[in-house]
Formats: C-alpha cells, structure tokens, sequence
C-alpha cells in the first residue's frame, strides 16, 4: 500500500526499518518518514540471528534530503520558549530539503 509520513509500519517485533523509515524507542514501533509505497523484503536466505523482514518507503521522487536523528541540519530558529526551541530545516548535511520540515532543539 501507499504509506505517509508518521503512519505505523508495524512493530519492531515484526519488523526492521528500512529506507524511508524509522524506528520510535518509547513504544517499539516503525513509522514512515516518506511518502510512498510500502515495500517489504523478506530477511535475507542464508542463516540470520534476525528472522523478521526490513519495511521501506519506496517510489516517492519528490523528496529531497529527509532530517533522521542524530543529522547535521542547517536550520532557522523560529521560536524560543522556556524549555524548547522550534525551527525549519532547510538542509541535512549538504543536501536541501524539499519539503518543509520542523525540528524541536529541547
């Protein structure tokens, strides 16, 4: 099917996040961080330790550089409060974004 950003994949007991997901500690679970079809592949044949299939996001071209966790983005601080500040990402390491993303700095 056709996934969108912030829709559950699954449970990190059934599955591994692949391209275009990702993985939120504080309930076990992958979500999509792209537009796109849901692609999933089987573990690889030969004898793995870990038995469940990788789920992607493929097939969106719109996309430009997409922020993870732990990039290096060039952004603009759009509001400061007490414990956390706001902003827009504008590039993730060299390359642009092409859609609009907001980021939180705690």
């Amino acid at each position: 099917g056709f996934a969108t950003p912030g829709e559950v994949l699954g449970k990190v007991s059934e599955v591994k996040a692949g391209f275009g997901a990702y993985v939120s500690d504080h309930n076990k679970t992958v979500y999509a961080s792209l537009s796109g079809f849901v692609v999933r592949s089987p573990p690889p044949p030969i004898e793995s330790d870990d038995p469940r299939p990788t789920v992607e996001v493929k097939g969106h071209k719109a996309h430009g550089a997409v922020p993870e966790r732990g990039s290096i983005v060039l952004a603009r601080v759009t509001k400061v409060m007490a414990k956390l500040a706001s902003l827009d990402i504008f590039c993730v390491g060299h390359k642009s974004v092409r859609e609009k993303f907001t980021g939180i700095i705690r």
